[in-house]
């Protein structure tokens, strides 16, 4: 309160000095006052039309991923490279987090998207009409102290063209080797001027075709190339486990157990590989020991289908003497309807799911491999040296190498992502008196999203391998496990309610209409990818396959369920800002702006109960963890069976977790405060100071801004400045949001359960700048060279599932502090009692991270003049960046994880994006009056995997024993533009123009797709025509 009172009187204090209103000029992103981009104080990149024009329309996500001080962007829309947020294209400015850049439309701000990401909530660059906008303005620094909450690493702002008049339409199509089709873009944009009113219409398409992992060169690799490439050690065919049963003197690894391979892993697409690091080899039985693995990015994309859309509404007016109005509204449409996926998810649990010895398709394995059943007679593997266990366990999905039949045509399991996104906004700005300027302005935008997705259920998978599965089955089951050292299951008949008896499960009775899974080899009629072991790459028919035994399409149908998540986002946001000048100083009139905003945010989902594919499939939110919290039907169905299983919602999945249904609320009340004062004809300086109240929590961030130009070829510029970001709600949230990601000490990915924390403090950031501006005295050069560095406290962070996993494997203090989040077993149990390899979930916390610091520097440098007919163009734009450093993480006074630099890392295990250290473009454009040529060649740096153990990057690694080195990656682009009449432009360009592949890297897709582009050589052609 005592900060809303100061503020408020030096907002009164000095209103006196207002005196006559500013001449009419256009407002620079980062400040209120007005001013031109290159000779700001602040460091601003541009981008006007002209320049994305003369690349033949790039759309955002190829203009924005090659901008310097960009590092680790969203956009490609497969599993793997977008961080949760499929079909979302944002920008990560100095490697801070997407959601610490603030996006705005026109000056003012727009919703984010509506779905929890693993990227966190950012503006889907998707939605904006790129055939609408004047230039997009990047400022790189912070402006918590002009915009409020969110611009910690700076603001991009996209400016429409209000004055526009005339036709212009726009055709391209992109050809993508090996792609499904051809990419295609659209625009149409309609400006007129009626009366004393301009309006302007823009229509967008655009749409990127699927390019499936298998069809490129880069993305699948053999397991003796890259072993993390896709490699998962949980397929189907599966591996057999047994715990405690190695020798004393043999490591243990993956929880301690023992593992045997099926027999006919590789003749049903499978690929059985030596345990190495993984389980234990029983001694004398080597020769059975594996994992039978299968590659899951075969049947992924490294481009998904996708589908964008936007429509944009403009009218600028002017209602009596010197007052200005404008409207706008837009719509975005963002599909990505078939998004590939892996045949079906794994356990959580690897081992929990268990077959009877009678299984029939274990029946036939042992008919087929009598050698290998007799050696489970042994007492290593549960037997008594004459007969195998009563039932063997299996580290299994319900499909893998067969493909999934209801998947699409490469047999992967698919989904949607779709979002719509509406935007209201109108403004007003005039003379409020002969003295004072006005401008007020209200926005609404929202956003709703459509998130679909599947996975088997643990009861239905696991009855099902117990003979009790299908949708016509009289049987459910009541329990995972007997006890806990009896894992079979426990059943009752449906439709009495009456339990089976423990012999009768024990024995091969099975009720009429109930159906065996079988989970061996022969099940299997023809693998859908090739064998890594045979050079001839062979997909065909499984010797060993049994039509018997093998697995109806029925059952398979029964077992997957749907989930439909819809989740919306709101925001509105109302401001009124007055602005005049204040008197004459030495270099000039001193101007002032104050104002006021106010935001209010809201955030929802919800889980509708919409029908399910099947009749047995009977609804789509039964993934809702307020109905089905436990992991067993019959608990969900009462209330103190939920609330038995509050404390640790596992659900009915076998893979995913449960989501909740929530409506979160966040008003922000914002006052704040701008002067631009001319002290000299060389020196100026700008003051901003912003307070903005959240509630609970508030904060004053001031900005100073110098700029002194000594002589005319040379300007000096610095500014200083608090930032922060206020918790968002979803940081807050009690509930949680589950993510996959991969852990090592399991070798396989797992569920990461993030959730919030309503003790959070805000995140902090002071940064400075200091660069010089100059033209070398000349009229053909322009050049900027800025150093910028950001400390950044208290950063609000999700804990690294990695980290924590590496906490836990160490032992002693570190694992004690962990293990309370760290669960494994059937039940679930988080008592530290599990080695690491046996992980079935783990649970993340947002928190106040460790301090981060970052520095470095952008260098822009252009030359242009007359050149025969034409004018020529040349130029760098680059970003080093000299540091990037977070201190080390702690509970209490124990190190989680030590402390670590980012920049110039691949950061796969920590907190951090990919980081190459530099990043540039140089570029050189001539035009004529009818002739256009432009190329450019993109430079992203080497930089290194510093992961140096077997479990982190597999046996790929340099003579050190660390990963390999991710070479350094440079393309050339190129476009030529024939105009004539001035209404008609043919544009053809090359982008890659060398067909560089992406750099490999030791990860799924083998190579990092939030740097480098997965397309390789692609053409673009594109017509434009033009009527004033």
């Amino acid at each position: 309160m005592n900060k809303k009172i100061l503020l408020s009187g030096v907002l009164c204090a000095l209103l006196p000095f207002a005196a006559i209103a500013q001449d009419e000029e256009v407002t620079v992103v980062g400040s209120l006052i007005k001013g031109t981009p290159i000779d700001t104080g602040s460091p601003i990149s541009t981008f006007d039309a002209e320049s994305i024009t003369s690349q033949n329309n790039l759309n955002i996500v190829e203009l924005i991923k090659m901008v310097p001080g960009s590092s680790g962007m969203d956009g490609e829309s497969n599993q793997f490279g977008s961080n949760g947020a499929e079909g979302i294209a944002n920008i990560n400015l100095r490697g801070l987090g997407t959601q610490r850049t603030l996006v705005l439309i026109n000056g003012k701000r727009q919703v984010t998207v509506p779905s929890r990401t693993g990227a966190g909530r950012s503006v889907n660059l998707h939605d904006l009409p790129m055939g609408a906008l004047s230039r997009i303005e990047i400022l790189k620094e912070g402006a918590a102290a002009t915009y409020g909450s969110d611009a910690i690493a700076g603001v991009v702002n996209f400016i429409t063209d209000s004055t526009f008049e005339g036709l212009k339409v726009n055709f391209g199509a992109k050809g993508i080797p090996n792609a499904e089709a051809e990419a295609k873009e659209f625009s149409l944009t309609y400006g007129q001027l009626v009366g004393d009113t301009n309006f302007m219409l823009s229509l967008s398409h655009q749409m990127k075709p699927e390019l499936a992992a298998k069809n490129t060169d880069y993305a699948i690799r053999p397991f003796s190339a890259s072993d993390k490439g896709g490699w998962s050690t949980m397929g189907n065919p599966g591996t057999f486990v047994y715990p405690g049963g190695a020798p004393s003197n043999v490591p243990l690894g993956l929880g301690g157990f023992s593992m045997l391979n099926d027999p006919g892993c590789n003749n049903a697409g499978g690929f059985n590989t030596a345990l190495g690091g993984y389980g234990t080899q029983i001694a004398g039985d080597i020769a059975l020991a594996g994992i039978c693995r299968y590659q899951y990015t075969w049947f992924d994309n490294v481009q998904e289908e996708q589908y964008n859309s936007q429509l944009w509404l403009e009218f600028n007016g002017e209602v009596g003497d010197g007052h200005n109005w404008h409207v706008e509204f837009a719509y975005g449409h963002t599909d990505v309807p078939d998004w590939a996926t892996s045949p079906s998810y794994p356990p959580n649990n690897p081992t929990s799911n268990t077959m009877p010895d009678f299984n029939p398709g274990f029946v036939q394995l042992c008919v087929d491999y009598a050698a290998f059943c007799n050696a489970l007679t042994n007492a290593n593997y549960g037997g008594d040296g004459t007969n195998r266990a009563a039932y063997q366990r299996l580290r299994i999905r319900s499909i893998a190498a067969s493909g999934n039949p209801f998947g699409n045509a490469n047999g992967a399991e698919t989904a949607q992502r779709e979002y719509d996104t509406v935007r209201v906004a109108f403004s007003f700005e005039g003379d409020l008196t002969d003295d004072v300027q006005y401008s007020t302005s209200l926005n609404y935008s929202t956003s709703e999203s459509v998130i679909t997705g599947a996975d088997t259920m643990q009861h239905k998978f696991l009855s099902a391998l117990w003979g009790y599965g299908g949708p016509n089955c009289d049987a459910e089951m009541t329990g995972l496990t007997t006890s806990a050292n009896d894992l079979t299951p426990t059943f009752k008949v449906t439709s009495t309610g009456a339990a089976i008896a423990a012999n009768t499960v024990k024995s091969s009775t099975r009720p009429a209409g109930c159906m065996w899974f079988n989970p061996t080899s022969n099940a299997i009629e023809q693998g859908n990818q090739p064998n890594p072991a045979n050079t001839t790459a062979r997909v065909g028919v499984n010797p060993d396959y049994h039509a018997a035994t093998a697995n109806d399409p029925v059952l398979l149908r029964y077992l997957t369920d749907r989930r439909t998540t819809l989740n919306e986002s709101s925001l509105i946001t109302a401001d009124f800002i007055l602005q005049g000048l204040m008197g004459s100083l030495g270099g000039g009139d001193a101007a002032w702006a104050f104002g006021y905003e106010r935001r209010d945010y809201n955030v929802q989902t919800s889980l509708p109960a919409l029908p399910g594919p099947t009749a047995t499939n009977s609804l789509q939110n039964t993934h809702d963890g307020s109905l089905y919290p436990c992991d067993i039907p019959e608990q969900n169905a009462t209330a103190n069976g939920r609330a038995a299983c509050a404390a640790n919602p596992v659900g009915l999945f076998m893979f995913l977790a449960p989501t909740y249904a929530s409506d979160q609320d966040q008003t922000i009340d914002s006052l704040f405060a701008e002067f631009a004062l001319p002290i000299t004809d060389e020196f100026d300086m700008q003051l901003a100071l912003r307070y903005e109240d959240y509630g609970e929590k508030d904060s004053v961030d001031p900005k100073i801004v110098m700029r002194w130009t000594p002589i005319d070829a040379l300007t000096l510029r610095f500014t200083g400045q608090t930032t922060f970001r206020a918790p968002h709600p979803d940081e807050t949230n009690s509930s949680p949001v589950t993510a996959l990601a991969y852990v090592n000490q399991a070798g396989a990915f797992k569920a990461v359960d993030i959730y919030g924390n309503a003790n959070l403090d805000p995140e902090e950031a002071t940064t400075f700048n200091v660069g010089i501006i100059t033209d070398f005295g000349t009229n053909e050069w322009t050049a900027t060279l800025d150093y910028y560095d950001f400390d950044f406290k208290n950063p609000i962070i999700s804990e690294n599932h990695q980290q924590l996993m590496n906490a836990y494997s160490a032992g002693g203090a570190a694992k004690t502090a962990v293990q309370s989040q760290i669960y494994s077993g059937t039940p679930l149990v988080n008592d530290g009692s599990f080695g690491a390899g046996a992980v079935g979930r783990i649970r993340s916390n947002f928190i106040n991270g460790p301090s981060t610091q970052t520095n470095g520097v952008d260098l822009y440098v252009k030359y242009e003049t007359d050149y025969g007919d034409g004018t020529i163009a040349a130029g760098l734009e680059a970003n080093y960046i000299t540091k990037y450093s977070v201190d080390a993480y702690m509970k209490g006074a124990v190190t989680i994880a030590a402390a670590y630099d980012c920049d110039g890392f691949f950061n796969i295990e920590n907190s951090c994006r990919s980081m190459p250290s530099t990043k540039g473009k140089l570029f050189v454009n001539y035009k004529t009056d009818q002739h256009n040529v432009y190329g450019a060649v993109n430079y992203i740096s080497a930089y290194d995997d510093r992961r140096a153990t077997g479990a982190g990057c597999g046996s790929t690694r340099d003579a050190g024993g660390v990963c390999t080195e991710i070479a350094a990656h440079t393309t050339v682009d190129a476009t030529y533009t024939y105009s004539w009449d001035d209404q008609f432009d043919i544009s053809f360009s090359v982008y890659n123009l060398t067909d560089e592949q992406p750099p490999f890297v030791v990860w799924e897709m083998n190579y990092d797709p939030n740097t480098h582009s997965p397309l390789g050589r692609y053409v673009k052609a594109g017509f434009t025509y033009r009527m004033q």
